[in-house]
């Protein structure tokens, strides 16, 4: 069952269009909203929150309608982003206590495990947290409810190395349950690579691939071969570079490319796996170079 359904989602500013965004997370699915700052991923988390008025959308959470005249489907979301509403001159302990009636699932018990293994000192007055402590109670807030859907847009901004580990391991841990789906934006590909099922990519405003990320490591090689000169029109090609006679080159479907070579009598063919983050990159730079020339 889809936790997450949008159709035609549309937001237009006077310099920068979002949508319209297609896009459908099924529950214990993890995937990452991949894109360049000022690709649209913040955006479209605000548009998905409610904190911004869409143009056009129809949008369904746990089966609920997100319209932004009711607010119920809203406790089946667990949300870190660029905004957390908190109030400064009250404790951790005060602002977790507020908020929680809202949630008819919420576990204090949960908040202040939540706190000890993201060493958060819940006592202290939230104006004198750093930006990495603010970040921490955001995220005591989106998991210790029981949420359905979780909404991260870039959630470790702030955080040390030793707490972006011990989130990561949260997200893990969430995610076993096969109960939560995750919708995680971020342009550091590193952070999402090994909880992610799907990558989707986000350019100007638009879904330009939406992939599964094993197929990506599957299908994507670096291909290096030997011949006198550049061959011509070798499919599936995304880079390419000569230094004759050795030629390398990253294919997104090197099954397609090296029997090309092979049929065209190129020797010395040789093919060495991608990380999906050098994958994600090549994906990226296509894209902004297609944009670019548009």
């Amino acid at each position: 069952m889809a936790v997450l359904e949008i159709s035609q989602l549309t937001k237009n500013y006077q310099t920068f269009s979002l949508g319209p965004i297609d896009l459908a997370l099924d529950a214990g699915c993890a995937m990452g909203l991949i894109g360049a700052n000022g690709a649209g991923k913040t955006t479209l988390f605000r548009c998905l929150m409610g904190t911004v008025r869409r143009d056009h959308a129809t949008i369904t959470i746990d089966g609920k309608s997100a319209i932004h005249t009711q607010g119920l489907w809203k406790q089946q979301i667990g949300y870190v982003g660029d905004y957390t509403p908190l109030f400064g001159g009250w404790s951790g302990k005060r602002n977790l206590a507020t908020i929680a009636p809202f949630y008819p699932d919420w576990s204090q018990e949960r908040a202040e495990q939540l706190a000890g293994r993201l060493n958060l000192d819940l006592n202290q007055k939230v104006k004198h947290y750093s930006t990495g402590q603010r970040a921490k109670l955001a995220i005591i807030l989106a998991l210790s409810h029981s949420p359905k859907l979780l909404l991260m847009d870039e959630p470790t901004s702030g955080l040390d190395p030793v707490s972006r580990e011990v989130f990561m391991e949260l997200l893990f841990e969430q995610m076993a349950s096969e109960r939560v789906a995750l919708l995680y934006a971020t342009h550091h590909i590193s952070e999402i690579e090994q909880l992610a099922d799907r990558l989707v990519f986000i350019s100007n405003g638009r879904i330009v691939r939406d992939e599964i990320k094993e197929d990506l490591a599957e299908t994507w090689r670096r291909v290096s071969y030997q011949h006198d000169q550049p061959l011509a029109d070798i499919p599936n090609v995304m880079s390419h570079k000569s230094d004759p006679p050795y030629h390398e080159l990253i294919s997104d479907n090197a099954e397609i490319t090296m029997r090309f070579l092979s049929d065209s009598g190129v020797g010395g063919i040789e093919s060495s796996r991608l990380s999906i983050e050098k994958i994600a990159v090549q994906i990226l730079r296509e894209t902004a170079e297609e944009t670019h020339h548009v």
